[in-house]
């Protein structure tokens, strides 16, 4: 593997987009000229979110166990429990995006002002899932066709910061139409991601 200096960022700043399940994601030019105020078409930008508590990609299981034979006791290793890919971050816009995805729910109220969760009726949000990482020029995209976000811990509030809804969203496997199966991609001209040929 050769350095490649553009390949290392900060995370600077970021945005987090939501959108129906399987919309289609921005290019990597469109990633790489990525202006927060124009956002993209079809994506809904969830808001302010933390800047101590960045998103946190991770995963459940991915088990192994090593099997053998009477003639070779290491013969293959199989995986006993498949990983499920998640990434989790805190959102701290108490409005109608934000609560909707902590609950699970559409405001239950006509109220201006209200936001109304009935009991029992909380479950997982099924959408589409766009994280876009700036480090000034260089820009990195991460998009998920099809997750579930769901509440993650309890909200937390504080007097010195501010009031925290966290989220946790699990990579589910999207078929498209013609690229197959889907589970995430990431994103960028600018990192030297499957570089174009020389020509």
């Amino acid at each position: 593997m050769a350095l490649n200096d553009d390949a290392v960022l900060t995370a600077a700043r970021g945005h987090i987009f939501t959108a129906p399940e399987g919309t289609d994601p921005p290019a990597p030019a469109d990633i790489s000229a990525f202006d927060p105020v124009a956002g993209f078409d079809g994506w809904n930008d969830i808001g302010h979110t933390s800047r101590g508590t960045l998103p946190e990609f991770g995963f459940d299981g991915g088990d192994t166990e090593t099997r053998g034979t009477w003639q070779n006791q290491a013969l293959k290793t199989v995986v006993t429990d498949p990983a499920v890919d998640y990434v989790t971050f805190v959102v701290h816009q108490f409005d109608d995006e934000g609560l909707g995805l902590y609950y699970g729910v559409a405001n239950g109220s006509t109220t201006p002002g209200v936001f109304r969760v009935k009991s029992g009726s909380t479950k997982p949000v099924r959408r589409a899932l766009l994280i876009v990482v700036v480090d000034g020029d260089t820009k990195i995209g991460f998009y998920a066709p099809k997750c579930d976000i769901r509440r993650d811990d309890a909200i937390s509030l504080a007097v010195d910061e501010f009031g925290g809804m966290p989220l946790r969203a699990t990579f589910l496997t999207y078929v498209h139409t013609t690229d197959g199966e889907i589970t995430f991609d990431w994103i960028s001209e600018d990192t030297g991601i499957n570089p174009a040929p020389a020509g």
